[in-house]
């Protein structure tokens, strides 16, 4: 298994975390998905779901198709997370290859919270889970103590808001969601980056780290700073391609400051002072 303190795994080398849950990395590292993008493929029964086959690259595909094959299944259907191209570009190519449906349907469809997936006897179900983006889900398996949480939750960092697509309100709610469902016993398997062990207790962390930030911007906006001025101020080190992805966030956390009934007391204090 790929863990925070491990090396990445070659894309075209997939690596079976658990019985049936294999990871294919996808070979589009870059700033925006640090070592690329994270496949899942649960297979068993002769079933294989295909979880955000990323970007449309034949020998990724390839990989996936191996991964399906090698366990004498077939893929039954394709799920995305959310939109983002770095997850479903493939997903018509790929479900083309094995006549498969792809959920959602549409472009920034929302796959319905409840559908289940029943992959050889074990049951997966999904959880809504927006905030990176509005049509966000995750994929519990609840007999493996397993969640496959898309871009809601990333090892190591909190992923950007894809403001005004999502939200901090949103990811917030997102984040308590999947506290109160697993316990530190669960492993978080995200859309980019290793596994996330004790996953309530990197949510408490995760969400502390949010609203310092929150509490950070607000001091800022107090001042007069842009969006854009704030996000320069607050990663004066960063590229200009992951600096517009800061000051998208930075923008999300003023939407919610500008609205008192989601932000937090403290935090609306200090932005109107």
């Amino acid at each position: 298994m790929w863990d925070v303190d491990g090396a990445a795994p070659s894309p075209g080398t997939p690596v079976e975390v658990a019985p049936g849950i294999h990871l294919v990395l996808a070979p589009n590292a870059n700033a925006w998905t640090f070592e690329g993008t994270n496949t899942w493929v649960l297979t068993g029964g002769g079933d294989a779901v295909v979880v955000d086959p990323g970007p449309d690259d034949p020998a990724h595909l390839d990989t996936i198709d191996e991964v399906v094959r090698s366990s004498g299944s077939r893929v039954r259907e394709v799920l995305l997370t959310h939109h983002h191209n770095d997850h479903s570009d493939a997903a018509t190519p790929l479900a083309e290859r094995w006549s498969a449906p792809v959920r959602p349907r549409v472009q920034r469809g929302v796959v319905p919270e409840g559908t289940r997936f029943d992959v050889g006897g074990t049951e997966a179900w999904v959880l809504s889970t927006p905030g990176h983006t509005a049509d966000g889900v995750s994929l519990v398996v609840p007999e493996r103590k397993y969640v496959l949480t898309g871009d809601t939750v990333l090892a190591r960092v909190n992923p950007f808001i894809s403001h005004p697509d999502g939200t901090i309100a949103d990811m917030l709610t997102s984040m308590r969601r999947l506290g109160a469902l697993v316990d530190d016993d669960w492993v978080f398997l995200p859309g980019h980056g290793p596994v996330v062990r004790e996953p309530r207790r990197y949510l408490r962390d995760r969400t502390s780290d949010r609203q310092r930030r929150v509490e950070q911007v607000a001091r800022h906006a107090a001042r007069g700073h842009t969006s854009a001025e704030i996000a320069r101020l607050i990663h004066p080190h960063l590229e200009s391609v992951r600096l517009r992805a800061a000051q998208a966030s930075v923008e999300a956390i003023l939407h919610y400051l500008s609205e008192p009934s989601s932000a937090p007391e403290s935090t609306t204090r200090k932005a109107n002072h």
